[in-house]
């Protein structure tokens, strides 16, 4: 039996006209590098030039599992590679299917796509948040600071301490979760992300049905 949840009862209720979704397309191939934030925005703004002109264009970690031979994340068939994109650029997007890239461990084809509407959620997760300072007391400091200015209050959870190898130099930062976000602040919050390197898969929110544990894979 399901029980009920006063937060998806919101959630359905919900007025919002989309600026931004997501863009979901499957993945086909074995192995891409751990590290492939920098090397698969190259891949990718390779086939579309113009992400390189949207800063709030962003595209996801790919979560796959550890190789457990190199730095590489093994690829299966659920895997999908996920861009996120102001609407008016989903149709122009749709030109990488069919496409190949290689961020590093070998050939990925890209396979069909399907639209997703960001989800308004009380808790967001994002897998690896680059705002400058590398201590976490520091870090957090400058997470609140940036939620204030864009009026957004929330709790904060910082996860794992990451390190991402950039054609500029290594970047760092921290996986961190959001609690209590209201649900057009969270809205908000996907739109836009937080941080640096959007394209590079930073800073990127999703929904997190917890606050019990941060995942730190």
């Amino acid at each position: 039996m399901r029980m009920y949840n006063p937060e998806w009862e919101a959630i359905k209720d919900f007025d919002y006209t989309a600026k931004v979704k997501d863009l979901q397309f499957d993945l086909v191939g074995m192995e891409i590098p751990a590290d492939h934030g920098a090397a698969l925005h190259e891949e990718i703004a390779r086939l579309l030039p113009w992400l390189r002109e949207i800063p709030e264009a962003g595209i996801h970690p790919v979560h796959g599992a550890p190789s457990g031979r190199n730095a590489n994340l093994v690829i299966n068939r659920r895997v999908k590679l996920v861009l996120r994109l102001p609407v008016d650029r989903l149709e122009a997007a749709g030109e990488l299917v069919g496409k190949t890239i290689d961020p590093g461990a070998g050939p990925l084809g890209i396979g069909a796509l399907k639209e997703k509407t960001l989800t308004p959620y009380a808790t967001l997760y994002s897998h690896f948040v680059v705002l400058g300072p590398v201590e976490e007391a520091a870090f957090l400091d400058e997470a609140s600071r940036r939620l204030d200015e864009l009026g957004i209050q929330a709790g904060m959870i910082p996860g794992k301490r990451r390190e991402m190898h950039t054609p500029n130099g290594v970047i760092g930062g921290y996986s961190l979760m959001l609690h209590d976000v209201s649900l057009m602040q969270s809205l908000t919050l996907q739109e836009i992300g937080l941080g640096l390197h959007r394209g590079y898969g930073c800073g990127i929110f999703i929904p997190h049905k917890s606050i019990k544990e941060v995942p730190i894979g």
